[in-house]
């Protein structure tokens, strides 16, 4: 059975102290709405109809993920990706633009 997700920030143990950490993210456009991920965040994707929805959405969806995997144990992904060859950050290329992405992470104990 599917468990889902409470996005809200408070759902996370408020033993858990949060860092600032970027991740890239690739958003794409569609021919009617909008998607996000990050490379290094297996697992997470977000979609919209508008680029700034779709770019909350993922922010929110991401940080919730992260959350549950530090309360679940598992080990959180690096930030490793810093670019992908042929596309510049910050520059559309066709339907595909990258972007950094603050999230709230859960400390190292």
């Amino acid at each position: 059975m599917a468990k889902f997700l409470n996005l809200r920030q408070n759902s996370f143990s408020e033993a858990h102290r949060l860092r600032s950490q970027m991740f890239l993210t690739v958003i794409e456009a569609g021919p009617v709405s909008f998607g996000a991920f990050a490379p290094d965040i297996q697992g997470c994707a977000a979609f919209s109809i508008s680029k700034d929805k779709v770019k909350l959405l993922f922010k929110a969806a991401a940080e919730a993920h992260l959350r549950e995997l530090a309360k679940c144990g598992e080990e959180l992904p690096a930030a490793e990706t810093t670019d992908i060859p042929g596309l510049t950050i910050g520059v559309p290329s066709g339907a595909i633009t990258l972007e950094w992405t603050a999230l709230e992470v859960p400390a190292a104990a």
